[in-house]
């Protein structure tokens, strides 16, 4: 099966979010979206820069306090970063000419749920969620 054909059949959530956004924004998106666990970076003419994992959130607002900083001090470094400043700038993309076994193979290497589909100009098009692919798989297999 092309990526076309499962955005076609599978329209939706892609998040994306400005580089200038702050973390907060971030995270508040991610949040809204059950289940979403990767947020793409893009610019105002559409081109996606970057991405940032739900894990990467996590880490920025949970497991980077230690006892060497209060949680004050953390706060306000991570209340005033921007996407832009924690996002990976080398993020992974689908095609839709490309089979989708292909872009499943490159998600589970990069550890990505939603892997954003991309045209030859870099604007969105939706997204490869790992989730809903495997819920197809378990309903043809049961």
């Amino acid at each position: 099966m092309k990526v076309a054909d499962w955005i076609r059949a599978h329209p939706g959530r892609s998040l994306t979010i400005a580089p200038s956004a702050s973390l907060e924004e971030a995270l508040d998106r991610m949040l809204e979206v059950h289940g979403a666990r990767d947020i793409y970076v893009s610019t105002d003419d559409g081109a996606v820069v970057g991405h940032l994992s739900h894990r990467r959130l996590a880490q920025s607002f949970l497991l980077e306090h230690s006892h060497f900083h209060t949680r004050r001090q953390l706060m306000e470094r991570v209340v005033g970063a921007t996407v832009e400043e924690f996002m990976d700038g080398h993020p992974v993309f689908a095609h839709p000419d490309e089979e989708l076994d292909n872009v499943l193979q490159r998600q589970l290497d990069h550890d990505v749920e939603d892997m954003l589909v991309i045209d030859e100009v870099g604007s969105v098009l939706g997204a490869v969620n790992l989730s809903e692919v495997l819920r197809e798989f378990r309903l043809e297999v049961s």
